[in-house]
């Protein structure tokens, strides 16, 4: 028998459901690395306190699902039958009448919950934005790095790091505004968990997105056009995962997108290697036939 459990605080979520998620911490790094997040800080994703479900399969945790409106929900992998578990967390979202605009999550269980949630529904469709897949690197490769340094950002690259995180979120479709992008980036170096690559001046930034227990997501990637081509992002990403290695974490994850092949070759040669796949679908209005 399928239980959804609603909790009221990230915390609850984690004391109940965080060792199931931890089997498998790189693929499930976003519903987890966000349980963390709002653990700390309910509303560090926006002014809506976010759903928060365990799934249960006779008292035995077998998936997680949460969202931060107006985001997509997230699914881990569901260690269950995919199709009947889904099918009891869409009817528990139909009863307490929550708009979902989007799913993500592994490939089976986002394609199994769109499906389900269209289901019936005459005036909306699921529309594939993104194929991704989850990469883990336990160690790096000795490559040589771009001329330059990493370094923290700091309070006065402020601005600086506003308008590129801004042109990051558009170009990954996902925009923010400008406003949501000085939040995010003010909180980031507050927390001195955005990172520079310095070459006479910023040429490239990457930054830790989800810390966890046992892991850190790695996020962030973003260099000006200007600036491309020269090996910056390698450099970045290579010398923060392996100075997140040495400070103890035992893995570093992080998503690409595959239609992207330079990042995901770029990441093969650091050293990370593929874990799972996921996709990212969104609900739509139908448009009208005449």
């Amino acid at each position: 028998m399928i239980k959804i459990i609603s909790h009221n605080h990230a915390s609850e979520l984690i004391s109940l459901s965080g060792a199931y998620l931890e089997q498998n911490e790189s693929e499930n790094n976003l519903p987890l690395g966000l349980a963390y997040r709002l653990a700390e800080d309910p509303y560090y994703y926006g002014s809506e306190l976010p759903l928060l479900l365990s799934i249960l399969e006779q008292g035995r945790v077998v998936g997680v699902s949460l969202m931060t409106p107006p985001k997509r929900i997230i699914l881990s992998r569901i260690n269950a039958n995919i199709q009947a578990t889904i099918f009891h967390l869409v009817d528990h979202l139909r009863e307490i009448d929550i708009q979902i605009p989007g799913v993500v999550g592994p490939e089976a269980e986002a394609q199994a919950f769109s499906e389900c949630w269209v289901e019936g529904m005459l005036d909306v469709s699921a529309s594939i934005d993104k194929r991704m897949r989850v990469f883990e690197a336990r160690s790096v490769t000795n490559l040589s790095h771009s001329p330059g340094k990493l370094r923290f950002a700091r309070p006065d690259d402020h601005p600086l790091m506003a308008q590129w995180i801004s042109a990051l979120s558009e170009a990954i479709g996902e925009p923010t505004g400008f406003d949501g992008a000085k939040s995010r980036a003010e909180k980031l170096i507050t927390d001195q968990q955005l990172y520079i690559w310095d070459n006479n001046g910023p040429v490239s930034i990457t930054g830790i997105s989800r810390p966890m227990k046992n892991g850190a997501t790695i996020g962030v990637v973003y260099t000006p056009p200007k600036h491309r081509n020269k090996g910056y992002a390698t450099s970045s990403v290579l010398l923060l995962t392996k100075k997140l290695l040495s400070d103890g974490y035992s893995f570093c994850s992080l998503y690409t997108d595959l239609s992207n092949p330079t990042s995901n070759s770029i990441y093969t040669k650091i050293g990370y290697v593929p874990v799972g796949d996921a996709l990212a679908f969104d609900f739509v209005a139908k448009k009208p036939r005449f």
